[in-house]
C-alpha cells in the first residue's frame, strides 16, 4: 500500500477519523473488523457505536477501539442521537455492519440528512433504493445489488441518476461504478469467500476517504488493497483464511 503523505507536523485526528455505525445484539464482529482495518490504513482515529448488549465484546476484539455505545438491541430510536454525534466527530461514516433488525426508517432518515461522507454496507443496502441520498459509497454483493437493479434497471443507470454516490460490487472482480464509467480491478483469492472479508474492505475504504483522497480513487485503491491482502493470507492459510488475517497484511498491500 502507497502511504497517504502527512504533515511532519500533523497531530492526532488529522489524518483521518473514522465513525462505523454497527453491530447488534446479534452481530458483533463487524463493526470491530472495519475499524481495525481503518486503523491499519492509517486513518488516526476510529469509533465504532453499537448496541450496549455487545459494546463490551466489541471493545474486548482490540484496546486500539473507541466504543460507544445505545440502549437498545438495534439500531432505533435510543441510536439517532450518538449516531448524529458521531457524524459530527467523523471525517467518513460507515453504516449497516450487522446492523440486522435496525429501523429502516431510522437509517434512511440518518443517510438522507448526513453531510459527512458515508460508506454504506450490508443491510442497510436494501434501504438505499427508498433513499434520496448523495455523497456516499455504496458496496454491495452480487446479492444486495439485486436491491439498486430492482428499482432502476442497472447498477449504471442507479449511479447516473444518484449526486455523487459510487458503487463498489463486490465479487470475483470487483467493479467500481462511478458517472465516468465502470472499473474493474481483478485481486484477491477463491478463500476471500468467508466472512467478514467485505468488513475489512469497508475500513480501507473508509479511511482512505477519511485520508482526503476522492470516493472513486478510494474504492479503487481499497479494492485492489483488500484483494493483494487477501492473496498474501493465502499464501500461508489457503482455502482457510480468515477475515482477521487480512488485517495484519494491510499495510504491505
Amino acid at each position: 500500500m502507497t502511504e497517504i503523505k502527512r504533515k511532519p507536523t500533523s497531530h492526532k485526528g488529522q489524518n483521518g477519523k473514522v465513525g462505523v455505525i454497527g453491530g447488534s445484539v446479534d452481530f458483533s464482529g463487524a463493526p470491530a473488523l472495519s475499524a481495525q482495518a481503518a486503523l491499519r490504513t492509517g486513518s488516526d482515529l476510529v469509533k465504532i457505536l453499537t448496541s450496549n448488549s455487545v459494546r463490551d465484546v466489541v471493545r474486548g476484539y482490540s484496546e486500539n477501539l473507541i466504543v460507544d455505545g445505545y440502549d437498545s438491541k438495534y439500531f432505533g430510536e435510543a441510536s439517532m442521537q450518538g449516531a448524529k454525534r458521531l457524524e459530527e466527530w467523523s471525517d467518513v461514516l460507515v453504516v449497516g455492519l450487522g446492523l440486522s433488525c435496525a429501523r429502516q426508517g431510522l437509517l434512511r432518515e440518518l443517510m438522507e440528512d448526513a453531510y459527512t461522507p458515508l460508506v454504506i454496507d450490508a443491510g442497510t443496502i436494501q434501504v438505499v433504493p427508498r433513499s434520496e441520498i448523495s455523497n456516499a459509497v455504496i458496496t454491495p454483493h452480487e446479492n444486495e445489488a439485486k436491491h439498486l437493479r430492482k428499482k432502476y434497471g442497472t447498477i449504471e443507470e442507479f449511479v447516473e441518476m444518484k449526486d455523487d454516490v459510487i458503487v463498489l460490487l463486490k465479487g470475483p472482480v470487483d467493479k467500481v461504478y462511478a458517472k465516468s464509467g465502470v472499473q474493474e480491478i481483478e485481486s484477491g483469492h477463491p478463500g476471500m469467500a468467508v466472512g467478514g472479508t467485505g468488513d475489512v474492505l469497508t475500513g480501507i475504504l473508509a479511511s482512505l476517504i477519511s485520508q482526503g483522497m476522492s470516493k472513486k480513487e478510494a474504492a479503487v485503491n481499497a479494492a485492489e488493497i483488500n484483494g493483494r491482502a487477501g492473496e498474501k493470507a493465502a499464501e500461508e492459510y489457503g482455502n482457510g483464511l480468515l477475515a482477521t488475517d487480512l488485517l495484519e497484511e494491510i499495510p504491505t498491500s
